[in-house]
């Protein structure tokens, strides 16, 4: 809830004096005639509703020591970890996706094609995306996200907040991400429009997508596209996660060609080709569908959570 306008002033004026002008949050206190813990909540709140804006200019680039650890070990571009400290997933999922809007500010320039995917965690991302006033800038869905059950991915919301936030023009796949066979995908991709829309998707810059966990209670399987026998075989098949609606095995491969073959959306190797393939995706269960992305090399960029990190680490010191 945006506060009002007596509050917006306590809070400016709590921020300055601790700031911009040094003063300790007992000083505070005894200032604003309020308690120390209520100094802190005035921070947070400054903090949570953009009133303050912290920088870290980090001259090395390489963030903390364990995000440095994970570029170096994996060859990444850019790794961003965020904190757990044993927190609910939802925490979590808010600061993977609070991470993901800094980088994505970082990365804006003039004419850009953002790419990005589905899933609660892009949902966490898109929520939190503050006004921007980028140039000529296109947002694109990677792949198609319509379900087939009551289940609601939020596919084209997530492109079109993204959009409205930046003044982008968004382009939407308003499709299932699975289809019955080939022929029917081939139908739909020749239409003109869909078309032109992964053509955008293929050529964009930089894609932001999740890492999904494969299972029972997986988010492709909670939208009704695969019945149980399908999932208990995909599982036999070594299946443990998905990016982009591409389900994979533990080395980053495509899992079954047959189901790939009526995927809707970017390729893989289209994917793992841009300048910025950003994977926002963390939460326990998440942990071995990351480790395959890393195999496969299909992100050149990671945002995850500290427990993600050390067991990424761990597992390559084994």
């Amino acid at each position: 809830m945006k506060p009002e306008f007596d509050e917006i002033s306590i809070l400016v004026e709590a921020a300055r004096l601790y700031y911009e002008h040094g003063l300790s949050q007992q000083q505070i206190a005894h200032k604003l005639k309020v308690s120390r813990p209520g100094v802190s909540r005035l921070l947070q709140t400054a903090r949570d509703h953009g009133i303050v804006s912290i920088k870290i200019n980090d001259p090395t680039g390489r963030g903390t020591h364990l995000e440095a650890q994970l570029m170096e070990t994996f060859g990444l571009k850019k790794v961003v970890v965020v904190p757990d400290s044993g927190e609910d997933y939802q925490i979590i999922q808010k600061r993977l996706g609070q991470a993901a809007v800094q980088l994505l500010d970082e990365l804006i320039v003039d004419d850009l094609t953002l790419g990005v995917s589905w899933g609660t965690t892009m949902q966490a991302f898109a929520g939190q995306v503050k006004r921007h006033g980028a140039q000529n800038m296109t947002v694109v869905q990677l792949n198609g996200g319509i379900s087939r059950a009551e289940y609601d991915t939020h596919a084209s919301e997530i492109a079109r907040t993204i959009g409205e936030k930046y003044s982008a023009i968004p382009y939407l796949l308003p499709l299932p991400a699975i289809v019955d066979n080939p022929a029917v995908k081939q139908a739909i991709i020749s239409d003109k429009q869909i078309a032109y829309t992964l053509n955008l998707a293929r050529q964009a810059p930089v894609a932001f997508f999740t890492i999904g966990s494969f299972g029972y209670e997986s988010v492709l399987v909670k939208a009704d596209y695969f019945e149980t026998a399908e999932v208990d075989n995909l599982l036999a098949d070594g299946a443990v996660g998905d990016i982009c609606s591409r389900i994979i095995n533990n080395e980053g491969k495509i899992c079954s060609v047959s189901l790939d073959a009526r995927t809707i959306g970017i390729d893989l190797e289209e994917l793992k080709d841009k300048s910025h393939a950003v994977a926002v995706a963390g939460g326990k269960d998440k942990l071995p569908a990351i480790r395959a992305g890393l195999r496969g090399r299909l992100f050149n960029t990671l945002i995850t959570d500290e427990w993600i990190a050390n067991q990424l680490l761990q597992s390559t010191n084994e």
